[in-house]
């Protein structure tokens, strides 16, 4: 991995981690009981069926964990990167592809990240999304696929909508931002700047269509969960802060606008992957006095 130019010491890394490890137990715990406790409370699934959700996040931090030791990279990076993966994939992965597919993905993509400088959650994300979509993949859950709850805008915003395990809830992402925000080293700016122009294409889509399907974008949490974990990459993100402002708001354009082709749980990482390629470019755009986290 590069150098980070904006920490000076291996602890500030260390820091930003182990903050976002923080920030992912609120969605973490919400995703247990909305496809777990939830759906057995109203006897959709069995009590073994429960713990699904809980399979895939362990079995993620174990492959994650496998990958560092063979690559002989820091662990606890390559265990966050696992548990954010799994935390965009649906309920109904296969239980057994899963851990196979994972670990394929995060070792290809840490391999080639050797070569050539890329967002490698986004592209773990695609190889990983590809792979499953061989069998059949709904983002659904039982309740969702019959229709047991009649949810409305207010559900879709607390994360009660269709999407991954962990990456729907809007209300729980913003809840994850701002503890991270707390962390001087996390780049706040760029999922700020992102959710902001996403909003805008959206509420323009939005009038110039009368779809609301642009509104259940704007409020589905799998939007804002790719822009807050993901598009703020340690290595292959902008550091200065118009680099990360414009990276940001060039994030949520596209994303928006692919979004009128791919679905919203996928847009965002395809958008990520492409623009992380030129990410030095954005700290080059206006000339840096000093760097910035």
């Amino acid at each position: 991995m590069n150098k980070l130019p904006y920490l000076h010491y291996g602890k500030d890394k260390n820091s930003l981690v182990k903050t976002y490890f923080i920030a992912l137990i609120p969605l973490l715990l919400f995703s247990f009981y909305k496809n777990g406790i939830l759906l057995y409370q109203n006897k959709l699934i069995s009590f073994i069926d429960m713990f699904i959700p809980l399979y895939f996040y362990i079995i993620s931090v174990l492959v994650g964990f496998l990958v560092a030791h063979l690559n002989k990279s820091d662990k606890r990076e390559y265990v966050l990167y696992a548990l954010i993966l799994a935390c965009t994939i649906s309920i109904n992965t296969n239980m057994l592809l899963y851990p196979i597919v994972l670990f394929v993905s995060l070792f290809i993509a840490s391999f080639l990240q050797k070569k050539k400088e890329f967002n490698l959650l986004a592209f773990t994300r695609i190889l990983l999304i590809l792979a499953l979509l061989l069998n059949s993949y709904s983002y659904m859950n039982v309740a969702e696929k019959i229709e047991a709850f009649n949810y409305n805008y207010l559900d879709i915003f607390i994360g009660y909508g269709v999407g991954g395990l962990a990456s729907n809830s809007l209300f729980f992402c913003f809840i994850a931002f701002l503890i991270l925000s707390f962390n001087k080293f996390y780049k706040k700016v760029i999922p700020i700047a992102s959710s902001f122009s996403a909003f805008i294409v959206f509420i323009l889509l939005f009038f110039i269509t009368k779809n609301e399907i642009y509104l259940e974008n704007l409020l589905n949490g799998s939007l804002y969960f790719a822009f807050v974990f993901v598009g703020t990459d340690l290595y292959v993100s902008p550091y200065t802060k118009m680099g990360k402002i414009i990276y940001g708001l060039v994030i949520g354009l596209f994303t928006a606008l692919l979004s009128i082709f791919v679905p919203i749980y996928e847009a965002p990482y395809l958008v990520i992957l492409l623009v992380s390629l030129f990410f030095p470019i954005f700290d080059k755009i206006i000339p840096k006095k000093r760097l910035q986290a």
